[in-house]
């Protein structure tokens, strides 16, 4: 009798433990989607290539590292290594493109020249003060990395797209102009270097003529994002889908409470923290566009991007600033300059205590998102 009752439950236990939590029923289209979308968000992205020749990423924030797991997967998948290999970042001057390649294409560094080469980079790739988040530090080492293990045709070529100032010999008169100029027209700009790099590499002997496009938030819209008055509002990724109006996709990774907590929620009974589907024929793509609320607009999900990449849920989110050894006693100073010279054309008085400098740029640092628990409860009161 008591092997029975032991038996009994030890089904019930399991049977609970495989329902999925009960939710409400604002979510049921949502979940009820979800159950058939297994595939996960790095096979929905390279699936995109079979028949576009751009696919445009719009990133979370910049210092949310988790998403850059998901980037290097697929950058290291066989899949884009063989059909795609260029990849074009919002993050970094373009200036930096002959330096940059040399480096993710070069071979047996010993690791302290890796680490000097990559700080170098970082330090020289921003027109602001120092871009201090960890991304760029990470994309670069890890496109590094992959390269190490294939031969020269078959490396990933890397593309900074951002206009570019000669950081540390501008003056005030010529930072203005930049300011109240390239600043202005930046979508443009960056927009019109994809553009005729992307043309050069589609003219070349290059094998690989397709590109991944990495911007973050609006530069990635499409060109159905409109001003009220039904103007087109230039994004990067409004050039570029009206530039190659039928070979290019762009994909939104999950941010930070879409839908009030619906869809984060809804992922959570299905227990998917890892998948990609198009906006289009899904409950997804109806919902108002409520990632742009600055203006009144009746657009959609699948209005402004092709597809959803799922990739871990808020809880999960790291967000890294700073980098081990960016900030040294040979580049305080310099920063310093670059700050002063700035505060002069903005108009500020930043404080440039050394202790908050090294602290705050000069090691890495890693939290979770700001009010996180208020972000879960928001999720959770979808579910019961």
């Amino acid at each position: 009798m008591k092997k029975v009752y032991l038996l009994i439950l030890g089904v019930i236990t399991v049977t609970s433990c495989n329902q999925a939590p009960k939710h409400d029923i604002e979510i049921n289209k949502y979940v009820d989607f979800l159950k058939n979308k297994d595939r996960p968000a790095k096979d929905y992205i390279l699936d995109l290539f079979k028949k576009n020749d751009l696919v445009i990423l719009c990133e979370r924030y910049h210092q949310e590292n988790t998403q850059y797991e998901l980037i290097t997967d697929v950058i290291s998948d066989a899949r884009f290594i063989k059909d795609v290999g260029n990849i074009f970042f919002e993050t970094g001057m373009r200036t930096l493109n002959p330096e940059l390649n040399d480096f993710v294409h070069s071979e047996n560094l010993p690791e302290n020249k890796v680490e000097e080469k990559l700080i170098a980079l970082q330090r020289k790739s921003d027109y602001f003060p120092l871009w201090d988040y960890y991304n760029f530090y990470y994309q670069n080492k890890q496109i590094y990395t992959i390269n190490q293990s294939l031969s020269e045709d078959e490396k990933i070529n890397i593309y900074a797209t951002d206009v570019a100032i000669q950081q540390d010999s501008i003056n005030v008169s010529q930072l203005e102009d930049f300011w109240n100029g390239d600043i202005d027209h930046r979508d443009k700009l960056m927009a019109e270097y994809i553009i005729d790099t992307f043309e050069q590499i589609k003219n070349s002997d290059e094998k690989r003529k397709k590109g991944l496009v990495i911007m973050n938030y609006r530069h990635a819209y499409n060109k159905n994002f409109q001003e009220p008055n039904g103007e087109m509002i230039y994004n990067v990724g409004a050039f570029l889908f009206e530039k190659y109006p039928n070979t290019t996709a762009n994909v939104l990774i999950n941010s930070v409470i879409m839908q009030d907590g619906k869809w984060d929620a809804a992922f959570k009974v299905v227990n998917i923290e890892d998948s990609g589907f198009d906006f289009e024929n899904s409950p997804f793509g109806e919902d108002h566009f409520d990632m742009w609320t600055f203006t009144e607009h009746d657009d959609k999900y699948q209005d402004i991007f092709t597809g959803f990449a799922y990739y871990k849920s808020p809880e999960d989110f790291e967000l890294i600033t700073g980098v081990d050894g960016l900030i040294d006693s040979s580049f305080i100073q310099i920063y310093k300059n670059r700050v002063k010279l700035w505060d002069q054309v903005r108009g500020r008085n930043t404080s440039l205590e050394d202790d908050t400098i090294y602290e705050e740029y000069g090691r890495k640092n890693v939290r979770p998102l700001e009010n996180i628990d208020s972000i879960s409860s928001l999720v959770n009161r979808w579910l019961k």
